[in-house]
This record gives C-alpha cells, sequence and structure tokens, in this order.
C-alpha cells in the first residue's frame, strides 16, 4: 500500500472540529476588527447625522463646472444634488485635480462618493466601492488632423498610467509605444496629441465631444471597447453604496438620466463644420465685440461669457443679421423689445449688446427666488427666446402634476405643451454648449480641476 495513510474516521471527526473551532476564533476576531475600524469608515447614519454629502470630483464638462460665483451646472451635479435632496442633507462638492486624488479622499474618508470619469473596471477603484453605472461611453483613439495616419499597433499613444486601458493595450499592441501619463484627465492627453507629443490618445466619446470645441485640430480616429462609467463609493460604506444604487436604478427608469445626459450632452454643435465655424467665428469676430460682452455684463452681474453665448446662439456674432421674422442685429432684437430697451438702431453692436444684457436681467429677475442656479439661467433663456409668460405657465402645469417648479428638468418636460418650446429648448442647450465651448477657450484657469474650489448645494 503505498500513499498517505487514511486517518481514522474518530480522528477525521475531531480535525474538523479542531477547524470549525479555528475559523469560529477567526470569525470572532474578525468582528473584533471591523469594530475596531477607525472612524474614517462611517456609515450612513453619520451621513445624515452629520447632515451633509460629501463629494469630491475631477471638474469638467461632463461633471460638473462653475455656474457663477457660487452655483455649479453639469451632469453629476445634478444628479448629486438630487441624491442629496433623497438623503434629506446638504450636498459639498469638492473639486479634485485628478482621479487618484478622488480615490485617495474616498480611501481615508475624507469623501463620501466621487467622480473620477474613469471605467469601473479600472484596476485604480480597486481601493473603494463602484456603484452601478449611470453611462456607457466608447473609449476612443484620438488623433490629429490633416497628418499621416500612423498604425496603432506602432504608435506612440498617451494614456493615463495604470489605467485599464493602458493595461489592455500592453497586452494587445506590445510594438506599441505606450506614454504613461501620471495623474492624467482628458485635457491633459488630448493636449499630447495637439502638442504632437504622441500620435494617439484614448479617451472616451463623451469626454472627447465635450471638449472638441476646445480642440479643432483633433477627430476620433477609430473606436475601442464599450465602458461604464459609475460613482466611486468610500470603502467598507455598504449602507450608501445601496442606496446610490437604487437612486442610479431609479434614474434610469423614471428617465432622469436620459433627460439629463441629453441635456448635457453635445448633439451635432460641435461636428466637424460646427468646430471648425465656431473656431472661425472666435479668431475674427469675438475679438470685435468682447471687450463690449465684458462691459456690459459686469452692468449686469452675470458672466460675459453667457451673454456671448446667447449673442452667437442669435446671429453668430454678425451685428448685421436678420432674420425671416424680422429681428435683426448681433443680439436678434425684435421692434418692440428694442423700442421697449430705448435702442435706436438695432444693427448697432454696441446697444444690441447693452439691451441684451438689460433685458436678459429683467426676465432672470421675474422668476421666483425660489428658483436657484443653474435653473435660474435656463429657465431665462427660455423665456429670452419665447417670453417670459410660457416658462411661468410650465412652472404652473409642472407644480399642478407634482413635479418641482423651481427645476429646469421639471418644467422643459411641461415646456413641450406650449406652443414654440421644441424651438426654445433647442435655443436653451445650444446656448448652453456655447457657454460651456467659451468657458473652455478663454479661459486657462476658471474650471479646470487644479482650482481648488468647494460648492455648498443647499436647495
Amino acid at each position: 500500500m503505498s500513499g498517505k495513510m487514511a486517518l481514522p474516521a474518530k480522528n477525521v471527526f475531531l480535525h474538523i472540529n479542531d477547524k470549525i473551532g479555528r475559523l469560529f476564533t477567526a470569525a470572532l476576531l474578525l468582528v473584533a476588527i471591523i469594530g475596531l475600524q477607525p472612524s474614517t469608515y462611517n456609515t450612513l447614519d453619520e451621513v445624515t447625522q452629520r447632515g451633509t454629502l460629501r463629494v469630491i470630483g475631477v471638474a469638467g464638462p461632463t461633471t460638473f463646472l462653475p455656474h457663477g460665483e457660487d452655483s455649479a451646472r453639469g451632469l453629476q451635479y445634478e444628479l448629486l444634488r438630487k441624491f442629496a435632496n433623497q438623503l434629506n442633507v446638504t450636498l459639498i462638492i469638492e473639486q479634485a485635480p485628478n482621479a487618484e486624488s478622488v480615490v485617495r479622499a474616498l480611501a481615508t474618508g475624507d469623501a463620501d462618493i466621487g467622480i473620477t470619469g474613469l471605467s469601473s473596471h479600472d484596476p485604480r477603484l480597486a481601493k473603494v466601492q463602484v456603484s452601478e453605472p449611470y453611462l456607457e461611453v466608447n473609449q476612443q483613439l484620438i488623433e490629429r488632423i490633416n497628418t499621416p495616419e500612423a498604425n496603432p499597433s506602432e504608435a506612440r499613444i498617451a494614456v493615463s498610467k495604470n489605467s485599464a486601458e493602458g493595461k489592455e493595450l500592453k497586452l494587445d499592441s506590445p510594438d506599441a509605444d505606450i506614454v504613461e501619463m501620471r495623474n492624467a484627465t482628458p485635457d491633459k492627453l488630448l493636449q499630447q496629441v495637439s502638442d504632437g507629443d504622441v500620435d494617439y490618445a484614448i479617451v472616451n466619446d463623451a469626454e472627447f465631444a465635450a471638449r472638441r470645441a476646445a480642440f479643432p485640430q483633433l477627430k476620433a480616429s477609430s473606436q475601442l471597447e464599450t465602458v461604464q462609467l459609475a460613482w466611486a463609493v468610500r470603502p467598507y460604506d455598504k449602507p450608501l453604496l445601496k442606496l446610490a444604487n437604487r437612486f442610479l436604478r431609479d434614474a434610469g427608469e423614471d428617465g432622469t438620466l436620459q433627460r439629463l445626459t441629453a441635456f448635457y450632452g453635445q448633439g451635432n454643435t460641435f461636428n466637424t463644420l460646427g468646430v471648425k465655424n465656431f473656431q472661425r467665428d472666435m479668431l475674427a469676430r469675438l475679438p470685435l465685440y468682447k471687450s463690449q460682452f465684458q462691459r456690459q455684463a459686469s452692468k449686469q452681474d452675470m458672466d460675459w461669457r453667457l451673454l456671448a453665448a446667447i449673442g452667437y446662439q442669435e446671429s453668430k456674432w454678425d451685428s448685421a443679421a436678420v432674420s425671416p421674422t424680422g429681428v435683426s442685429g448681433l443680439m436678434m432684437l425684435t421692434q418692440g423689445t428694442a423700442k421697449e430697451m430705448g435702442v435706436t438702431n438695432r444693427n448697432n453692436p454696441s446697444q444690441s449688446i447693452q439691451a441684451g444684457a438689460a433685458y436678459y436681467t429683467i426676465i432672470a429677475d421675474k422668476l421666483p427666488t425660489t428658483v436657484h442656479e443653474p435653473d435660474r439661467t435656463w429657465m431665462a433663456l427660455a423665456a429670452y427666446n419665447m417670453g417670459p409668460a410660457h416658462v411661468l405657465k410650465a412652472r404652473k402645469i409642472a407644480a399642478a402634476h407634482g413635479d418641482d417648479p423651481d427645476k429646469w428638468l421639471d418644467v422643459s418636460r411641461h415646456l413641450k405643451q406650449l406652443p414654440r418650446a421644441g424651438q426654445a429648448l433647442v435655443y436653451v442647450q445650444e446656448v448652453r454648449r456655447y457657454y460651456d465651448a467659451l468657458l473652455m477657450t478663454t479661459s486657462q484657469d476658471s474650471w479646470i480641476a487644479s482650482v481648488d474650489r468647494k460648492w455648498v448645494v443647499t436647495q
């Protein structure tokens, strides 16, 4: 007889009992360790007791951007304030310079939820919890326009260091020269391509579309894999993760996610022709009127880029523009509005911009004080386009249906029932896109994530 000798049945039983005993002891130790976990691993009870939901994220056109002095706008801003409202707590959003900083803040318990922009399976998220996805995006190879196409399997490709796409590239294209950038953001990756330092960068389609106006010399070369984006949640807080998952599921089922994604998406505004025209007008026309936009916006306490975005949507900054319906000038004033605002020559750009800024302020001031930013801007833009009476009526319809008359997402749904609503809804969305584009292309540090900024959202 060869091999190990079989243990007697009695000894087997004692061995099993001994093993169970050790497992039981280990379990008790685990319970004790969990009970001694540092307070950084808070429970949802502490979120509600604290009265704040602490969020940290990388700012940008797909997450959140500054809106005025104290507010923000963007897909994640809207989602998070809605989630905080459900928890009945105050939302605090803090900017971070990159995804790695977000993960560190979550791991140390300095934040509850993180917005990283990383795909759900990115290895850098291993130290935190990941929620159910809120969006699917396609990873893309981005290259320069009008340059010889490089073979991706041998090209110089920029990726974020320790990223999922970097690891996959090493396996799929071992001959490629992979440039791993530490703490890279989409802007930094795109800048590498724009400067000619690399042949390609990997950036998802949502991020590239949102930045296309700032990088007109770039294009998407080819699509790679489809990935999912999700919230990052601090370790060990299972109750918060559970609530976040439920909220995101409900937002998907009731259409909230779809409406927000559509509103904050780019559509065809900055397709190849749109980008070309916008860049041309930025160089040739905006300098003629920029100081006037700044001066009149300052008088009305508004962002000059918002005023300029209205002007671009109205006339493409053409002071001699005339529509088939008879509105004319840079701000496309009607005869009635021009007369009301004291304009003697609608084609005079100075008069037109002054009147447009003043008229927008008058319209915005007619909204109740309960309408906060950025909803106030979206409603004021709709009223600027179709008249304040229509927007006030839509607010009443929203309230009658049990929706929030102070939130643009709810009001815009009921605005569709009114005449000319389709045009007004497109108008608001286009102005927002131009506003974001001007924010990215006319300022080097007013929105980027390296700016130390925090928002406290109570409404």
